[in-house]
């Protein structure tokens, strides 16, 4: 996640108590979910796809695609976010920086902090839960505010949580399983290959991210590769052979 340390954890505290007291986030009209489709050595040095690739629109005809149920979807207010849309071309995966105890690692505080420091992803992941944040399209998404300097081209996803290196805080097992099979979707609806799923301290020109951790990611990717080989015989086929 983007943004001054200090803001997060001092609004941190006040979500909690949102938390507790049950609010429920601002969300965004009545919605559907969409009839989504239900590449390869991963490597430890990125390279970004090319700039040229990437084209933005002010607008778009396509239908709004939804991947997750209509009671998981919470549009994120608009100042958070860019007024124009992206192809994307890769899939970036953070940590939402929640250091208030794991209890407390829940998609709607990730939601309520991104919004209280007008920055964005296009998903949150709990262990109970994925939420959609942005509007997304069949070719296009909204450009978000989540990965400085890639925005034009990124899928942000937050999983909750902080420090994911440390054994301690190691995310739940079905936070990642969610995540997993979320950007797995996103890979094959997008066309986004896996090489082009990259962590955010591999996407930070400035060097200051650590999310979601190097040896997190470096597990991740090593399960994603599984997850997606099981699939079907078709892809196990196409990924034995890349």
């Amino acid at each position: 996640m983007a943004g001054g340390s200090f803001s997060r954890r001092r609004f941190l505290v006040t979500a909690a108590g949102l938390a507790a007291a049950g609010l429920t986030p601002r969300t965004g009209g009545s919605k559907t979910r969409a009839d989504s489709p239900t590449a390869p050595n991963p490597t430890s040095a990125l390279s970004a796809p090319e700039p040229r690739s990437a084209l933005k629109d002010e607008g778009t005809t396509e239908p709004r695609e939804y991947f997750v149920p209509p009671e998981d979807y919470h549009e994120l207010p608009p100042e958070c976010y860019e007024p124009n849309l992206v192809r994307p071309l890769e899939i970036i995966v953070h940590w939402d920086g929640n250091r208030k105890g794991r209890d407390l690692w829940l998609a709607p505080i990730t939601f309520e902090t991104l919004s209280y420091l007008r920055q964005s992803s296009h998903f949150a992941v709990d262990h109970r839960r994925v939420w959609q944040m942005l509007p997304m399209y069949q070719t296009v998404v909204q450009e978000s505010h989540g990965a400085k300097g890639y925005n034009w081209e990124a899928i942000n996803v937050e999983m909750a949580g902080t420090d994911f290196d440390a054994p301690e805080n190691y995310p739940p097992e079905n936070e990642i399983r969610l995540t997993l099979r979320l950007v797995s979707q996103l890979m094959d609806f997008y066309g986004i290959p896996f090489e082009h799923v990259a962590g955010h301290f591999e996407r930070d020109p400035r060097g200051d991210k650590k999310d979601p951790g190097e040896k997190f990611m470096a597990d991740f990717r090593t399960r994603l590769k599984a997850y997606r080989a099981k699939l079907s015989p078709t892809k196990r086929s196409a990924l034995d052979n890349a």
